[in-house]
């Protein structure tokens, strides 16, 4: 009877320990020795977030619709160049765009602001973020675009203000390189320029304008979210931009360059640079894109996963070529790449 009365008693146990292992949640947050369960990636209603670097020369434009559905364009090229300011309003039509939610107008440098007024003039358009005055508001460029702003009714924003949130993305940051208003740096526009960060789920972008070298040490020493996935790297591939230190500071794995290497030249740029190219060669495990050899760039979030596809394929060799210095001879691929490229 007692050697019985023992073996229920383990069965017992067997049981008890049986049902207490079932009854534990699986996955759920907090649960003790259980993995916690992954953040849901996008709230019901959201669709994906993409994003496109638009082929406008030697030019800045990326249009952006948010997973609910709202616009963001982000410079408008240039009206002293072909294929510039006239491919941005192409694009937006063969889209159907009637209304841009948040413009935002990185610096005053024509190749970036110089179609603004005709977006102004042809689109409803929301919200209109700038660098505080910074540029020189003297200028024709400038007096059309704002111009339009004033006719339009827009509100303009000058201030570290982000932009309003969708619903869907965790962040829609606007950085300023410098403390606003007044802060401008005098000697170099390109520094003003107005970042943007956007982070949806787990996938986040960086748009950096023509941000230089000391608008880049500037921005990290503000201690700004800059992590990315993606980088629309800053001033058109220049060798004065993409440092070192604010390349890991973001840590992205796809890139994107706005430049014309042939325009480049006429305008005596020479971009893009290969000291600029071989660092994000080092860096780059998911794609370099450039919009003189890919032509557009589309970006693809659904929260998770990202996807980049450009209008058009081109090898390591084209992507990596670029100038050793301001002369068109030098155009060739950079050393990592000349064993087989050539």
């Amino acid at each position: 009877m007692r050697g019985r009365r023992l073996l229920f008693a383990l069965v017992a146990m067997l049981l008890l320990a049986i049902i207490a292992f079932v009854s534990v949640p699986r996955g759920v947050p907090g649960a003790p020795g259980q993995p916690q369960q992954e953040a849901p990636v996008a709230s019901e209603g959201c669709g994906n977030l993409t994003v496109y670097v638009l082929n406008v020369s030697q030019a800045d434009s990326i249009f952006i619709i948010t997973p609910a559905n709202k616009t963001i364009l982000i410079d408008a090229g240039s009206k002293m160049k072909a294929n510039s300011s006239s491919n941005v309003l192409a694009f937006l039509n063969r889209m159907n765009v009637t209304r841009i939610d948040y413009v935002v107008a990185t610096h005053y440098h024509e190749d970036h602001i110089g179609g603004m007024d005709d977006i102004l003039a042809r689109f409803e358009t929301g919200r209109i973020y700038e660098n505080g005055n910074c540029g020189n508001l003297s200028s024709e460029t400038a007096k059309r675009f704002h111009a339009y702003a004033l006719l339009k009714g827009s509100t303009v924003v000058r201030t570290t203000e982000d932009l309003p949130p969708d619903g869907c993305l965790s962040e829609a940051k606007l950085i300023f390189p410098y403390g606003m208003p007044g802060g401008c740096s005098m000697g170099n526009e390109n520094d003003n320029s107005v970042l943007l960060h956007i982070a949806y789920g787990n996938t986040s972008f960086l748009f950096t304008g023509d941000c230089d070298e000391n608008c880049e040490s500037a921005v990290m020493a503000q201690g700004a979210s800059l992590k990315s996935d993606f980088l629309k790297a800053g001033h058109h591939g220049s060798s004065t931009s993409s440092s070192i230190p604010f390349l890991d500071a973001v840590g992205a794995r796809y890139f994107a360059i706005s430049a014309d290497k042939d325009r480049s030249v006429k305008d005596g740029y020479f971009h893009p640079r290969e000291t600029m190219l071989e660092k994000l060669y080092a860096r780059s495990t998911g794609g370099t894109f450039r919009t003189d050899l890919n032509g557009n760039v589309k970006a693809v979030s659904d929260g998770n996963r990202l996807s980049v596809v450009p209008d058009a394929e081109q090898g390591e060799c084209g992507i990596f070529s670029g100038y050793l210095s301001a002369d068109a001879a030098s155009y060739s691929p950079i050393p990592a790449l000349s064993g087989r490229c050539g």
